[in-house]
């Protein structure tokens, strides 16, 4: 439990006490689940009814059968949440690993699952934020609402919203505990670590926003 509050506080000296614990993932995972979980049920009318709306753009789909389909559309939300996130927890500690091997490092793969069980703390905590400014802001949609630079910009639909957005208080905040915890892992310097961690992210980043439909 003394880890989930130092490690915003001492990062290298929480992931220096997890080093040698394979279970040290298990309660930050179920904290960012948890999390993850409130933010849905905030935005889950948000989201419905901007499923809603794109499917009656459509024209396609009979508007009684898009209530029914908006009805699964909640449980696979919720399901779709839990099991992602339990998924990219194993996937992105593989990838650390690749670059584990790259910098030459010593650390080891549930090293690696700790290391990103507690860097996905902040931007779950950013997210929950986000979602209850909407409610209490009585927000109409989405993207009424940003913590990002992305809330400078009016035209919410534009590429430079999108890319504005990348640029998240919380988002870093997760980057810098990544680097911490991986270049503590694998015993290099943090400088060497930081550069590929972030070449990745924003290589990442910006394939998704460029790759994104227009809304």
């Amino acid at each position: 439990m003394k880890n989930l509050v130092t490690v915003f506080s001492s990062p290298r000296d929480t992931f220096e006490r997890v080093r040698g614990s394979k279970v040290a993932w298990i309660l930050p995972t179920i904290l960012v689940i948890l999390i993850s979980l409130v933010s849905l049920v905030l935005q889950m009318p948000y989201l419905l009814d901007y499923t809603r709306q794109a499917w009656l753009k459509m024209g396609t789909i009979d508007p009684a059968q898009i209530e029914q389909m908006l009805g699964m559309t909640t449980i696979t939300t919720y399901v779709g949440g839990i099991v992602g996130i339990i998924i990219m927890l194993f996937l992105v500690a593989l990838l650390l690993v690749l670059l584990n091997l790259i910098v030459r490092g010593e650390g080891k793969y549930m090293q690696f699952v700790n290391v990103v069980a507690y860097a996905n703390l902040p931007s779950v905590i950013g997210g929950l934020l986000t979602a209850v400014l909407l409610v209490a802001m009585n927000a109409q949609s989405l993207t009424d609402v940003s913590l990002s630079l992305g809330a400078l910009v009016a035209d919410k639909t534009s590429m430079a919203y999108r890319i504005l957005s990348l640029i998240n208080p919380f988002t870093i905040w997760g980057l810098y505990l990544y680097i911490v915890g991986a270049a503590t892992m694998m015993k290099r310097p943090r400088k060497k670590v930081a550069i590929w961690i972030v070449a990745v992210w924003l290589i990442y980043s910006l394939v998704t926003v460029l790759s994104a439909p227009a809304v």
